[in-house]
């Protein structure tokens, strides 16, 4: 995953973004070796990365300057990886059969992402410049299973919104997975680990 950061629009963005450069990102080599350490899967460590710089961003207001950012830091990054690392344990395997009704029934609205703000029609408020530049390269099918991804929608329920999008032409979770990963790939050859674009 790439970091989703709102644009500093807002008094409160401003000074999280602030704060962010100020405390966190001198030490973002520290993260990103914290990450390497509790990542279960090697292939996660880049999403863990980008999912704490943005967790950062979202929380600097409630770091207190008192305490040893270091510790804050690894503190919070630990946490965090735990938390993703569970999550992406609970994650659809390869090989495993998927109950179409099961999945309909379980989806409350296909137009709205799952507990996000964030869809298909407002996406471009979510990220700064340099990635919304790199998301404009990607294929549009790409794109699009990459952002609902984001957008916090489950494989499943992937496969059924591109199904009936048309942009899917058989309910696969293999071929979301292959989108998925191919924006990712391409995305990393465009942007920075910290979601700027590459200047090479």
């Amino acid at each position: 995953m790439f970091i989703a950061v709102l644009q500093p629009e807002d008094e409160s963005a401003r000074q999280r973004a602030e704060l962010l450069r100020k405390y966190v990102m001198p030490h973002k080599n520290l993260i990103y070796s914290i990450c390497i350490k509790y990542t279960y899967n090697q292939e996660d460590i880049e999403d863990n990365y980008l999912e704490a710089l943005a967790n950062f961003f979202k929380y600097m207001d409630s770091y207190d300057p008192a305490r040893p950012v270091k510790t804050w830091i690894y503190a919070v990054t630990k946490r965090l990886v735990a938390d993703l690392n569970n999550r992406n344990r609970n994650r659809m395997p390869p090989d495993d059969n998927i109950d179409i009704s099961e999945i309909s029934s379980s989806l409350s609205d296909e137009d709205e992402p799952s507990g996000n703000s964030m869809g298909m029609d407002n996406y471009r408020e979510f990220y700064n410049d340099d990635i919304l530049w790199a998301l404009d390269r990607l294929k549009p099918i790409y794109r699009e299973a990459l952002l609902l991804q984001q957008a916090g929608y489950k494989l499943g329920e992937i496969m059924e919104i591109t199904y009936n999008n048309g942009t899917l032409q058989t309910r696969n979770v293999e071929t979301v997975k292959s989108r998925i990963f191919l924006a990712k790939t391409q995305l990393r050859k465009l942007l920075t680990r910290d979601g700027e674009k590459r200047m090479d």
